[in-house]
């Protein structure tokens, strides 16, 4: 069997090792070919921007396909399970467990998406893997899918997962663009400091403060260490949410512009840490539109060589998918040989804090449920409808949950507001198993519990 991911992202690569560990590394005659439009491995990671928290479910998942990834994150990223709310006016909402080792086996990690993403390189065999080749559609023609390339070439397979992102021309091919991906009318903007910048009594706020969320009236800021505290040379990551009625330019951001309209939502936002010459949100936001400068630290350079500009992130969403595999289409003859994962599949929105973690479980529980139904008669039709079954249920949840925290990020009026923040007092004096049916899932378990209520 000839299978072929495509998208060399996050999503692609946990898919990869999944399929390696769960077939192909036992079954000779499985290959497995990983397909990327990027023209090669640096260009693409150069390309994967901003900050992330990885969540213990994702970092469960990421474990148990490739536990030297799972380690080599683990040992780059700033534990952030207790998490900080505040308002604007600087008053202590309150500090939730957002997700402890005690509990779950790992925790939050605040860490930069591009180290989750090397954290997968290695273990990628160089035969598996093809950079520069851009797919402009697939389709299943007869027991095979087609796989037609921008350059006019083309291949078959027996198995094409889209692991391509929330353009994905997979799901473009399987829907003939019927859901295609629209701006939500929210943009991310944010980047990264090193820590060594920021005014001494802020540095010394990161001790009982690793993570801090901040609602105000007109949108949300957050700020975190997102490498260990006792790296030599630390930085950290901060991000506003805010609306905004038209897609800001992603491709050349104007700084000035940017640094001018954070400063006029969040400047004046208060913290128990502000100093007497510049309060907290406002030298944040100094530092981050700052004219890049390259770090004299070789270390610096190593993890901020392409980091340091304000990056601006309009947020997509894509509406919800009738299926994610062409065996949930409408086509009767079509054989489950077509699938979608991660954002490709479902746009988690940056809200859930699930979007990498979610990923990483479709890839993992397709990989076991392939394995288990491939031989059989109708295999990859019966392993397509399963991962459906399984995983639209868990993430339609996290989808909802995620819109809710979305529009709490939205601008708002005076009553609105004070509701919200009692709200979130409330969320931070019940106990942190709220978070269990995200943080403890456990996708081996999952599917075995699934084939053991199906009788198979």
């Amino acid at each position: 069997m000839k299978i072929v991911i495509i998208g060399g992202g996050i999503g692609g690569l946990v898919t990869y090792h999944a399929l390696r560990k769960h077939l192909a590394d036992a079954d000779p005659s499985i290959s497995v070919k990983l397909v990327e439009s990027h023209p090669s491995l640096s260009n693409t990671s150069r390309t994967i921007g901003g900050g992330l928290g990885l969540a213990p479910n994702g970092m469960r998942a990421i474990a148990s396909i490739a536990p030297e990834a799972a380690a080599y994150i683990n040992e780059r990223g700033f534990l952030g399970d207790v998490m900080s709310f505040r308002n604007s006016n600087g008053r202590l909402l309150g500090r939730f467990n957002g997700g402890t080792i005690r509990r779950y086996g790992f925790g939050m990690l605040m860490i930069r998406r591009a180290v989750v993403h090397e954290a997968l390189i290695p273990g990628l065999r160089e035969e598996d893997v093809h950079w520069g080749m851009k797919v402009e559609g697939v389709k299943e023609v007869g027991e095979q899918v087609l796989v037609e390339y921008e350059d006019g070439t083309t291949e078959l397979a027996d198995l094409v997962i889209g692991a391509d992102g929330v353009r994905s021309v997979v799901q473009h091919s399987l829907f003939d663009g019927a859901y295609k991906a629209a701006y939500d009318g929210l943009t991310g903007v944010g980047g990264f400091i090193p820590f060594s910048d920021l005014s001494p009594r802020l540095q010394e706020s990161f001790d009982p403060h690793g993570v801090t969320m901040t609602f105000g009236r007109k949108g949300f800021f957050g700020y975190s260490l997102c490498v260990p505290a006792f790296t030599p040379s630390p930085f950290i990551q901060w991000w506003s949410i805010y609306e905004a009625p038209s897609m800001p330019n992603r491709e050349k951001p104007n700084k000035d512009a940017i640094k001018a309209q954070l400063l006029a939502r969040h400047g004046s936002w208060k913290s128990p840490y502000d100093s007497p010459d510049s309060g907290v949100y406002k030298s944040i936001i100094e530092l981050g539109c700052r004219d890049s400068e390259t770090p004299q630290n070789p270390e610096m350079q190593a993890m901020l060589a392409f980091d340091m500009n304000v990056l601006v992130l309009p947020r997509y969403v894509t509406p919800r998918l009738p299926c994610w595999t062409n065996a949930g289409s409408k086509n009767e003859k079509a054989q489950g040989r077509i699938i979608l994962l991660g954002d490709a599949a479902h746009t988690m929105p940056p809200d859930s804090g699930q979007g990498v973690s979610c990923a990483a479980e479709d890839a993992v529980v397709y990989a076991l449920l392939l394995k288990h139904y491939y031989t059989a008669p109708d295999g990859l039709r019966k392993a397509a409808k399963a991962y459906e079954r399984m995983r639209m249920p868990r993430v339609h949840r996290i989808l909802d949950i995620a819109k809710r925290n979305g529009d709490a990020k939205k601008e708002m009026g005076w009553f609105a507001q004070k509701f919200r923040d009692t709200a979130i007092w409330l969320l931070c004096k019940l106990p942190e198993s709220i978070h269990d049916y995200a943080f403890a899932y456990d996708s081996e378990k999952a599917v075995a519990e699934f084939l053991a209520k199906e009788g198979l």
